[in-house]
């Protein structure tokens, strides 16, 4: 798991100051460019890579800015019409229309800069979305602009490597209804769905809520129990011809994924090094007590999927949970 960083980019005006030496002033050049990835997670399919390109000139206007994907990017490539910039009084970015149009043909996203006399210098944004045709490999950028004076220049970007993972967010679980998970299919069942559409050997884990269980009554709450476990599944009637697989579970309240929580505060994420050496010492084929921003490691029974489940909320009342999941397929 990696904690990152975010960097800040560069007052953009500071590139149009004069350079200088000990014997001669050099002026720069008159068109610069800059990029900074504003993302800092793993480019994971069903997420978004961001950038912010920043373009300015001395000489003449600018005219158009051009971003060229290696691999072509998924529905929602593309630049932004808007540039942002902080409102100093209240700390928060805005945004302003900088771009009159927008458009993302294959690989290449382009924009064409509005004509107003302020448009001297722009920061853009570009979203690139990953496919499933991307996966494992490396994409690079190339970004370029032009100004009005025939003037062009470019910025290549480093290679990203994209993950193997896959990730589905925000999977609703309801205790006697929507319990059956599969991580095959990174989806949930209902009993019925389960018997209907003959998915009984796809089965992980069974959902159930317990504000307390066993003898004393011990505190149980929100669980995710593996087939296998028959104490714990005792009380409730499994879809017919439902395989008993030992699902690996390793219950962890200190590991936690900002892509899986999907809101800011933190930098932290599982990526697919995480899933491929994973070990499970002190895995069970359960994990009770869960809360909000907890989860737990998955292995398969199989061995063909190594899976974090994440815990994005639960509600005692309705007994119900709500999760989401990075999952990578190891053969």
């Amino acid at each position: 798991m990696k904690t990152i960083t975010r960097s800040v980019l560069p007052v953009f005006g500071l590139i149009f100051l004069t350079l200088s030496c000990k014997t001669k002033d050099v002026a720069p050049e008159a068109l610069r460019n800059d990029l900074l990835k504003k993302t800092t997670g793993p480019a994971v399919v069903g997420d978004r890579i961001e950038f912010a390109y920043a373009i300015g000139t001395t000489e003449g206007d600018l005219k158009n800015v051009k971003a060229e994907a290696s691999i072509v990017g998924g529905t929602g490539t593309g630049f932004t019409r808007f540039s942002w910039f902080t409102n100093r009084n209240t700390g928060v970015d805005q945004p302003v229309q900088t771009a009159a149009d927008t458009i993302t043909n294959g690989a290449t996203s382009t924009a064409n800069i509005i004509d107003v006399a302020t448009n001297k210098a722009v920061t853009l944004r570009y979203y690139y979305y990953p496919t499933e045709e991307a996966k494992g490999k490396d994409v690079t950028f190339r970004f370029s602009g032009t100004s009005s004076t025939g003037k062009e220049v470019s910025f290549q970007s480093p290679a990203y490597r994209v993950s193997r993972m896959d990730m589905k967010r925000s999977l609703a679980l309801v205790d006697g209804a929507k319990a059956y998970v599969s991580i095959a299919d990174m989806a949930v069942y209902t009993k019925a769905e389960v018997e209907q559409n003959n998915l009984a050997n796809k089965i992980d884990f069974i959902y159930i809520y317990r504000a307390t269980l066993g003898t004393g009554n011990f505190a149980f709450g929100h669980a995710l129990v593996a087939p296998s476990n028959a104490d714990y599944l005792k009380d409730v009637t499994l879809p017919t011809g439902l395989a008993k697989p030992r699902t690996l579970i390793d219950k962890r309240v200190d590991v936690k994924d900002a892509q899986l929580r999907n809101t800011t505060g933190f930098d932290v994420y599982i990526d697919d090094i995480d899933l491929q050496q994973t070990t499970f010492p002190n895995a069970a084929d359960f994990a009770y007590g869960l809360t909000a921003d907890q989860g737990a490691f998955v292995k398969t029974a199989d061995g063909a999927y190594a899976a974090y489940v994440y815990v994005n909320s639960v509600n005692n009342t309705a007994k119900s949970m709500t999760i989401s999941i990075k999952r990578l397929k190891l053969n």
